[in-house]
């Protein structure tokens, strides 16, 4: 079972909990929990801790695992130790709360929670090396922990050794980028959009690691607005940036991307795939055998994240584009849109590198930017392209609806697209 997989079941078994949605599933499970039996065994104290949570609430979930009248499963030596060494810290113990931590280590060497509760005793007592050796052990025992790599970093940050501590940070957020602590920690990495006149109005540009929707009705740009984008920073930027349509073949795509001026073969850091290219399944003779219409069984958004992961393995990816989710839809048969476009974005943010979502409005009235009108509150940002009439003539606008942590102008702008490329004319 893949790693994605696994977490989903994760956050399914978590969500069948008294008072558990999807945000507080995802609370628990950033917070080192992996299944109901450690949430048990935790007990409330551990999970108030985590955001969102109140003793109430903790109280019943212990309750709902472990039911009155059953008794708790019997502690472990290694767990008596660290349990001891948890209330001997809280009260400032540090010399017999480590006691403790050496007895749990000798049940159970590789004890992560004794190890973080040895690098904490030390991070706090200001012994930043020892802490770091501890911080590394926990590192070696749970490496898919970006907690554990965060705490490595504080270490690191503490001595003075900044460039290791970004690395730790940056690992953080590749295993988890919703690590909210990591990416404080980190200058503030912002993408340009290519788009004279916009970026300047966003903070700088759009941050990375975001996931953005691009959002317009049939003809306002979107897709060549995208390419732009990805084509500039792998042109200026050297920014591995892959481009997907599922709706164009890649020649037609080029045909039209050459005749807006740009020229692909002038970058080596982009590449351009279609829906033939998803190589983890026999994409091309699926859709001869079945047509388009027909893809029962096949779990396309996981084929093609698949194919992500591979192109991030093998050429490199620090910016995607999907284009479209309409086109994408169209593939997949949604039981219940609402949780598993949750999962698809989760999944999205998981990769760790900035995505641009292209999104058809299909309401002629109402702005409404995706199509399960989910999708605006999932991404983390919406840039609108809309046209409007003026006589015999349709002019575009662009705007900025969303981007978290961005100042940025609300105001509609006339986008003009020519040779020089794509601007924004503000008064």
């Amino acid at each position: 079972m893949t790693q994605e997989a696994d977490k989903e079941k994760i956050l399914r078994e978590f969500m069948t909990l008294p008072g558990i949605g999807i945000s507080k599933a995802k609370a628990l499970y950033d917070a080192g929990f992996m299944s109901l039996d450690a949430l048990g065994k935790a007990g409330v104290q551990d999970i108030t801790k985590c955001k969102g949570f109140n003793e109430k609430l903790a109280k019943e979930i212990v309750a709902h695992i472990t039911p009155a009248g059953q008794p708790a499963a019997p502690q472990s030596n290694e767990e008596k130790y660290v349990q001891a060494a948890l209330s001997l810290y809280k009260d400032g113990k540090w010399g017999q709360a480590l006691q403790e931590v050496e007895g749990a280590l000798k049940e159970n060497p590789k004890s992560d929670r004794a190890v973080l509760v040895k690098g904490d005793i030390y991070f706090e007592r200001e012994r930043y090396d020892r802490a770091e050796e501890a911080y590394r052990r926990l590192v070696e025992i749970v490496p898919e922990s970006d907690m554990a790599l965060l705490k490595l970093g504080d270490a690191l940050a503490k001595q003075g050794r900044k460039f290791e501590s970004e690395e730790c940070y940056k690992k953080a957020l590749a295993l988890n980028p919703r690590n909210d602590e990591a990416t404080e920690r980190l200058e503030s990495e912002r993408l340009k959009t290519y788009v004279r006149g916009l970026d300047e109005r966003m903070d700088g540009g759009i941050p990375a690691r975001y996931v953005v929707l691009v959002a317009g009705r049939a003809g306002s740009m979107k897709s060549s607005l995208v390419f732009n984008i990805l084509y500039n920073l792998s042109r200026h930027e050297r920014k591995k940036a892959v481009y997907i349509t599922l709706e164009q073949s890649r020649k037609s795509l080029l045909r039209h991307m050459v005749r807006l001026g740009f020229d692909p073969t002038s970058t080596k850091e982009m590449v351009i795939s279609d829906l033939d290219d998803l190589v983890i399944i026999d994409m091309a003779k699926l859709r001869k055998e079945t047509g388009l219409g027909s893809a029962s069984g096949v779990d396309w958004a996981s084929s093609l994240l698949t194919q992500v992961k591979n192109y991030k393995e093998s050429f490199g990816c620090d910016v995607l584009a999907i284009d479209s989710m309409s086109a994408l839809y169209s593939l997949m048969e949604f039981k219940n849109p609402r949780a598993e476009l949750f999962f698809f974005f989760e999944r999205l943010r998981d990769l760790g590198i900035t995505v641009f979502l292209v999104t058809e409005m299909l309401s002629p009235e109402k702005d409404i930017y995706g199509q399960y009108g989910v999708e605006e509150f999932l991404a983390d940002g919406i840039i609108h392209l809309k046209t409007e009439k003026y006589g015999n003539k349709a002019n575009l606008f662009l705007g900025v609806v969303k981007m978290r942590e961005t100042k940025h102008e609300r105001d509609y702008f006339p986008l003009i697209v020519d040779k020089d490329g794509f601007e924004i004319v503000a008064d």
